[in-house]
């Protein structure tokens, strides 16, 4: 026989034992993890099939998968894997095992041969697994984007909280075009290019990008078929960190994943409470530092700027993620291989190279505040780093920095070398004067900063510092602070002040634009040579003159923190002018503290409209924000006296309830818009604890006791409710379906009452499944009532053809049969009853002809 044939007899013979198979165990389920670098665990499982067969062996998908989608059954085939998998998962929560999202392959064919959305959803509801753990996977291939159909499906399954992964990308040429239509919740990226890391330039670009556009369209990345170390590394550094593969695991059975947990030598399922954290870390491109610029690119992805993510807590500090070119700088300056990188905060440890770096990294991960600075290394190199926190571990309160080098020179040990950088880190940069001064000799430089563009230029050079050059200086100060500043500016007390003190400071007020202002002159040393000093001079004028109305403030945040603490409610109060919009915050919680909003501002309104978007829950944001305005809240407070308004924060990565409440008062004859900021997490707590409460107190009183469903008074409810509707105009679209089961009495008298509930059990999950999306209550003995709505009211005939259907099998097996009758609502309906009694006369009409045909059956 030819290959044609041998594969004919081969394909002929799959298909006829595909149920066979499913049904005696010679297909199994294998898990193949995929991994996340940044924490080394299992973030996420793929389900694949083998199939042990008797006659053939070991089958791959791809020997039996095109047979079974070529006669429309491979639905059975994916169907059985989803089912399996929610075994496994289910199985792991009674270990006490966290669970990963795992996918599940689907076939194009799946979508034409069956309502492959219902079937999925049906058995994830009834099981104890989130619809978010199962990610329906289909390949780019699988996806006509002129095809609108499994595009929909796929959408609907979103809808339900599934997630949906594009698997195999990048093999064809529909794939930006699908990215277009629909967002993907992951992307993986087609194994050819992993293979090509090693050898194609090329092939590293493209995945560089494949990864970078994922990401600018919220999308996660997976790359399959990872078999090297390389490779690991290469997709580390792009900010692909979800990874599968052999180089971490072959796909293995249930029995296997549970057996190296039992043996302690399992990889390790990743903590959901942890998934964000280190997604924020392994999405950071470590070629690509836009995460942290505003403008500009580099010329080349792999010829960059050093970058590495470490962790760190109050003691240690450990490079987590790092690519090549700090690798190579940490290795050249420290002899350390950057993987192995830990460093151990010591007490009372003396400066030293580095030192000041490590303190800005843990100040980093503890405030959250970018900086950019300079150091040293121990060749005595100066260094320009930029530091950005990137996350926080909400279970181990352990923060990620991104640690970036900008720039690597010589020791800064000649004025006209001095960067600007360096002048910021230790002034700031809106000095209107800056002179770098040899104390040995009084040579100075005079440099104009630039503070918009963080630069400076030399405007001016001299000797004599203190004697001749200060001529220039000392005629721009204020007459009346002359002799003040010729008895305290000498170079005898600013060498004491910098030897006591570290810094020499000074406020005057010099003549600018004919007027005089307050401004104050900082001299600080520079710390690679104690010889040269840095003096700055900038405008304080306005902090200077403010000085009375910050006591006031002072004094009115004394008496309203008071006010709060006596009340123990608000954590913070707002003063705001009605008119200008102009806010002062009163603030006496550490919590809110712990936001580092603007104690004070310009416009109260427009500023915490901004504020929302990064301290308010998302869902919570867009209905804040419709609300709260001046316009309605002045109305709303001229209409009731008060505007109250409850919402959620993120307070470190914690949603917390909070309420903001207020109203108008005079106060010193002018209006005041006082809000108020209040904690309510302990009464929202105590709130859903009480409805928890109420509704199982109300479940056990409207919950059928034998079979679970909803009862009489449950219905009666319903009624209620949908009479209330229908007379208030809305439209509604129901269907009433009532069954009467057939043959309970004869039971109970021949077989006894237990025998007699199990028939009424068996009944009623006839008509739950047939009805499984929609209420169904028992409402006699022997009586229930479905309410259809939504895709069963749609779909009600095809919902009542499983019923007749059971009722065929169940008449030839002596079985639960039942009596069934139905009717829609329509216009001419007034109320629930009326749609109840011409379903129950239905009910009963059917039940007559089924009593006619067992009469005639019997007298044949």
């Amino acid at each position: 026989m030819g290959v044609f044939g041998e594969e004919f007899n081969k394909n002929k013979y799959i298909v006829d034992n595909i149920d066979r198979a499913l049904s005696e165990g010679w297909i199994e389920v294998y898990y193949q993890p995929i991994i996340r670098t940044s924490n080394g665990r299992v973030c996420g499982e793929e389900a694949l099939v083998r199939w042990e067969d008797p006659v053939f062996g070991m089958l791959n998908p791809i020997d039996f998968v095109p047979a079974v989608e070529a006669v429309n059954k491979v639905h059975l085939l994916d169907l059985f894997v989803l089912e399996r998998t929610i075994e496994k998962m289910e199985e792991q929560l009674k270990r006490g095992l966290f669970v990963v999202p795992t996918s599940v392959n689907l076939s194009q064919v799946d979508f034409y041969t069956c309502d492959v959305v219902d079937e999925i959803a049906t058995r994830v509801e009834k099981s104890k697994i989130s619809k978010h753990m199962i990610a329906v996977s289909v390949s780019e291939d699988s996806i006509n984007p002129g095809d609108n159909f499994i595009l929909s499906q796929l959408e609907q399954l979103q809808e339900l909280g599934f997630q949906i992964w594009l698997d195999d990308y990048g093999s064809g040429d529909a794939a930006p075009a699908v990215l277009q239509l629909m967002h993907f919740d992951l992307l993986k990226i087609n194994i050819f290019f992993v293979r090509q890391i090693a050898n194609s330039e090329s092939a590293k670009i493209i995945l560089t990008e494949f990864v970078r556009m994922a990401m600018s369209l919220g999308m996660e990345t997976v790359v399959e078929g990872v078999e090297s170390a390389e490779q690991v590394d290469f997709l580390n550094e792009i900010g692909c960190s979800r990874m599968q593969g052999f180089y971490y695991c072959k796909p293995i059975s249930v029995s296997q994943v549970l057996e190296r947990y039992e043996k302690g030598t399992a990889i390790g399922f990743e903590d959901p409470k942890e998934t964000d954290y280190y997604a924020s870390i392994g999405k950071i491109n470590l070629y690509d530092i836009s995460f942290a610029r505003k403008n500009g690119d580099l010329d080349n992805y792999f010829d960059t700027f050093p970058v590495a993510i470490v962790e760190s807590n109050d003691d240690v500090i450990k490079i987590i993620r790092e690519n090549h070119a700090f690798r190579d700088f940490l290795y050249s300056n420290s002899g350390i291989e950057g993987r192995d990188f830990i460093y151990k905060v010591k007490e009372n440890a003396k400066e030293s190279a580095g030192e000041y770096t490590v303190n800005a990294i843990r100040k980093c991960a503890k405030d959250g505040k970018r900086v950019i600075f300079d150091d040293r290394t121990r060749h005595k190199k100066t260094i320009q780093l930029l530091l950005q926190r990137v996350a926080v571990n909400p279970v181990t309160k352990v923060a990620a920095v991104a640690v970036v080098i900008l720039q690597i020179g010589e020791t800064i040990n000649q004025a006209d070398t001095l960067t600007y950088n360096y002048i910021a880190r230790a002034l700031s940069e809106d000095y209107i004067n800056l002179f770098y001064v040899n104390m040995d000799t009084d040579e100075f430089v005079e440099y104009n900063p630039d503070g918009l563009n963080r630069d400076v230029s030399v405007e001016n050079k001299g000797t004599d510092f203190f004697n001749k050059s200060l001529n220039n200086f000392f005629s721009r100060i204020y007459s009346e602070d002359l002799d003040m500043m010729n008895k305290s500016f000498t170079k005898d007390k600013i060498i004491k002040s910098l030897k006591n003190k570290g810094t020499f400071s000074i406020t005057y007020r010099r003549i600018v634009n004919g007027e005089p202002i307050y401004v104050n002159l900082k001299a600080v040393k520079v710390r690679e040579d104690d010889n040269y000093i840095l003096i700055g001079v900038n405008n304080v004028d306005d902090q200077v003159k403010q000085r009375e109305a910050i006591e006031k403030i002072k004094e009115e945040r004394k008496a309203y923190s008071r006010i709060m603490a006596l009340s123990g409610d608000f954590i913070n109060i707002y003063s705001v002018d009605p008119v200008t919009n102009a806010y002062v915050s009163y603030n006496s919680s550490e919590e809110y503290g712990r936001l580092n909003l603007a104690m004070k501002g310009e416009d109260f309104f427009e500023e915490t409209a901004r504020n929302v978007w990064h301290t308010f829950h998302p869902d919570d944001i867009k209905d804040f924000l419709k609300v709260f305005d001046k316009k309605t809240v002045l109305k709303r407070i001229e209409e009731d006296g008060i505007f109250v308004y409850k919402y959620r924060v993120m307070v470190e990565n914690q949603v917390v309830h909070w309420c903001l409440r207020a109203t108008l008062i005079q106060e010193d004859n002018e209006a005041r818009l006082l809000v108020g900021v209040m904690n309510i997490e302990k009464q929202v707590v105590q709130e859903r604890e009480y409805a928890t409460s109420l509704i199982e107190a109300e479940e056990r009183a409207t919950k059928d006791q034998l079979t679970g469903v909803k009862n009489k008074r449950a219905y009666a409810d319903e009624e209620e409710h949908l009479n209330t509707q229908i007379q208030a105009g809305v439209e509604v679209k129901f269907a009433i379906i009532v069954c009467d089961l057939n043959g309970l009495k004869q039971v109970n008298d021949n077989q006894g009452h237990q025998a007699g509930d199990d028939y009424i059990k068996e009944g009623c999950m006839i008509l739950c499944d047939a009805f499984a999306r929609s209420p169904v209550y028992r409402i006699g003995g022997d009586e229930f009532v479905a309410i259809a709505q939504g895709k069963d009211y749609e779909m009600i005939e095809n919902r009542l053809g499983k019923i007749d259907r059971a009722n065929k099998r169940n008449d030839k097996a002596n079985g639960v049969t039942m009596a069934v009758g139905w009717a829609k609502f329509g216009p001419e309906d007034r109320f629930v009853s009326d749609v109840f009694d011409r379903a129950d006369s239905a009910m009963y009409e059917n039940k007559k002809k089924m009593k006619e045909i067992i009469k005639n059956r019997k007298q044949k």
